[in-house]
C-alpha cells in the first residue's frame, strides 16, 4: 500500500494508458513467404493452437491448426490447403474440421482469458470450390440458398459453453452470392472473461453421401486476447462464503513493512470491506516486497462448481493494484502455484502521472478487485498436479509480487506492479474466504458430524428415495432403515 497525501494526488488525475491486450503471432516459426507447419501444436504464451498430425498418413489425423506463411490465390486443390483467399503480411493458422469425427480445431488458454478480436477469411482452395466445384464431381458450386459458416463456441473451465458466434464464410441465401475472400474482423470483445477453450466448427449446407463436399478449413490470423477486468470479484457479503481463514504459519513480511504493521493474524476472519471508501487501514497484514505467508481453514478448500475460494485486498481505485502469486498446498509442505500472465510491459512509478495499473493485464494474480472483493480461484486449473489433492486443499500461500520486473509471470515475462511503495510496502492481505470447502462424512454413524463455524449442523432423514420426503423431526438412530444426510444451516 502506498503512503501519501491526497493533495498530491490531485494534479495527476490524467487519463492512464491502458496495455492489456496481446495479439498471437507465429512469426518466429518461418523464416520466409511460402511456408507452412502442419505437424505441430504451437503455443503463444497463455494460447495454444492445437494440431493432430498423423506422421505415417502425411496428413490430418482428426483436426486442428496448421501454421503458413503461404500466398497461392489461384489453385484450387488439396495440395493448396494452407492457402489464404488473401494475401497476409505476417503468419497465420489455418484451422480444419473433422467433419467424421466430428472434432473442431482448438484454442486452449493455460488460464482463464477474455477473448478480444480475430481475423477470419476462407482458404483459397475452400473458397474456389465453393465458387467452382472441385475436379472430381463431389462438390458443386453454391448455389441459391447455400451456406458455410464458421461457428466459434467458447467454454469455461468446466466445460460449459459460455459464448458462441456463427460467422458466414459463403452465402447464398435472399439472392445473395457472397463468398469470403478477404480478412475480416470479429469483435469478441462481448465474451466472458472465463474463456479456457475455442473451438472452430464449420458447416455446410453442400453434404453428400460421405459428408461434406466443402472442404471444411479456414484460415485466422491475429487472435487477440486479454483477462478479466475489476468487476468479477467475489463480494465479501456473498452468501456462497463458507467460511475464513482462522490461521496463519511463516509470516515471512519483505522489505518496506514497518513495525506497526506486522500483524499477520489481521489476515484472518472476515474481509474488512470497503471502510467508506477510503482504503482498509486495519483488519489488513502488508507482505511487504517479496514478502509471503502461510494461510489455513477450520476446514479444507475443495475443488468444486466454480471459483473454490476468493482472496481479498484491500485496492481502492483499479489505477493502483498490488499484485500477489498465489499458492496451495494439500499437506503443508509441498505447494503449487497457480498459472501467471502479465501483459503490462512498462514499470508502473508509484506517482507517474499516467501509466497506471489495468487489471486486463494480470492473468491468475491475486489483487485485482477492490476492497471488499475478492479474486477468485479454481482448483480445477491445478488438477493432475502430482502431490497436490484438489480436494483437500489445507493451506494457502500468498506471495507478493514486487513490482519492478524483478518477478517473472509463467513465461518469463517479467511482472510490474505500482513501484515503490513504502511504510506498509507490498500486498495488503486483508482475508481468504472459502466457497467449496472439504467435509468429510465417515461411514461409521458413531462419527462426528462435518462442521463449520458458524452452521448448525442437522441430521436429515427420509424412508425413502423414490420420492424423498427429507425431514428433521422424528429422525430414527442412524442405522435404521431409511436414508440420512448431513445439512449445514447458516
Amino acid at each position: 500500500m502506498r503512503r501519501c497525501c491526497w493533495f498530491l494526488l490531485v494534479p495527476f488525475l490524467v487519463l492512464p494508458v491502458f496495455a492489456a491486450q496481446t495479439t498471437v503471432s507465429f512469426d518466429a516459426h518461418f523464416t520466409g513467404p511460402d511456408e507452412y507447419l502442419e505437424n505441430v501444436s504451437l503455443a503463444d504464451e497463455a494460447a495454444t493452437f492445437l494440431n493432430t498430425y498423423y506422421e505415417s498418413w502425411g496428413s490430418w489425423y482428426w483436426a486442428g491448426f496448421a501454421f503458413s506463411t503461404v500466398s497461392n490465390l489461384v489453385a484450387n486443390s488439396y495440395t493448396n490447403q494452407y492457402a489464404a483467399a488473401q494475401g497476409f503480411p505476417r503468419a497465420y493458422a489455418v484451422g480444419y474440421h473433422d467433419y467424421y469425427q466430428n472434432i473442431a480445431p482448438e484454442i486452449a488458454f493455460a488460464l482463464p482469458a477474455a477473448p478480444k478480436s480475430v481475423r477470419i477469411n476462407n482458404t483459397t482452395y475452400t473458397a474456389l470450390t465453393i465458387r467452382d466445384g472441385d475436379e472430381y464431381g463431389f462438390s458443386q458450386p453454391f448455389g441459391s440458398n447455400d451456406t458455410y459458416i464458421l461457428t466459434l463456441t467458447a467454454y469455461d473451465v468446466e466445460g460449459t459453453v459460455v459464448a458462441t458466434t456463427n460467422h458466414y464464410l459463403a452465402d447464398f441465401r435472399d439472392g445473395k452470392t457472397f463468398i469470403q475472400t478477404n480478412w475480416s474482423t470479429l469483435d469478441l470483445s462481448w465474451m466472458p472473461a472465463d474463456v479456457v477453450s475455442l473451438v472452430g466448427a464449420l458447416t455446410t449446407s453442400d453434404v453428400g453421401i460421405y459428408g461434406p463436399n466443402t472442404p471444411t478449413y479456414f484460415a485466422l490470423a491475429d487472435f487477440t486476447y486479454a483477462y478479466a477486468d475489476s468487476s468479477g470479484g467475489i463480494a465479501s457479503t456473498n452468501s456462497a462464503i463458507l467460511c475464513w481463514a482462522d490461521g496463519w504459519a511463516d509470516y515471512a513480511p519483505g522489505t518496506n513493512v514497518e513495525a506497526q504493521w506486522q500483524v499477520p493474524a489481521n489476515a484472518t476472519g472476515a474481509a474488512e470491506g470497503s471502510l467508506d471508501g477510503l482504503g482498509a487501514t486495519n483488519g489488513i497484514v502488508p507482505l511487504g516486497d517479496d514478502g509471503s505467508i502461510v494461510l489455513t481453514f477450520p476446514a479444507p478448500i475443495a475443488d468444486g462448481p466454480g471459483a473454490d475460494f476468493a482472496v481479498f485486498e484491500n485496492a481502492f481505485s483499479e489505477d493502483f493494484l498490488e499484485l500477489a502469486y498465489v499458492e496451495v498446498s494439500s499437506d503443508g509442505t509441498n505447494y503449487f502455484r497457480f498459472p501467471t500472465h502479465c501483459l503490462e510491459t512498462n514499470w508502473i512509478d508509484t506517482y507517474g502521472a499516467t501509466n497506471v495499473t489495468d487489471p486486463t493485464a494480470f492473468g491468475g494474480f491475486a489483487g485485482k478487485h477492490l476492497q471488499g472483493f475478492g479474486t477468485p480461484f479454481d482448483l480445477r486449473a491445478l488438477a493432475g498436479e502430482d502431490g497436490l489433492d484438489v480436494r483437500r486443499v489445507t493451506h494457502v500461500r500468498i506471495v507478493d509480487v514486487k513490482g519492478d520486473g524483478s518477478n517473472l509471470d509463467d513465461y518469463g515475462n517479467p511482472v510490474f506492479d505500482p513501484m515503490p511503495t513504502y511504510g506498509s510496502g507490498g500486498f495488503d492481505l486483508d482475508a481468504v474466504g472459502v466457497l467449496n470447502a472439504c467435509l468429510d462424512i465417515s461411514a461409521d454413524p458413531a462419527a462426528a458430524a462435518p462442521a463449520l463455524p458458524g452452521y448448525e449442523t442437522v441430521l436429515e432423514y427420509t424412508p425413502t428415495l423414490a420420492p424423498p420426503a427429507w425431514r428433521t423431526n422424528d429422525v430414527p438412530a442412524q442405522g435404521a432403515p431409511g436414508f440420512f444426510r448431513w445439512k449445514l444451516v447458516k
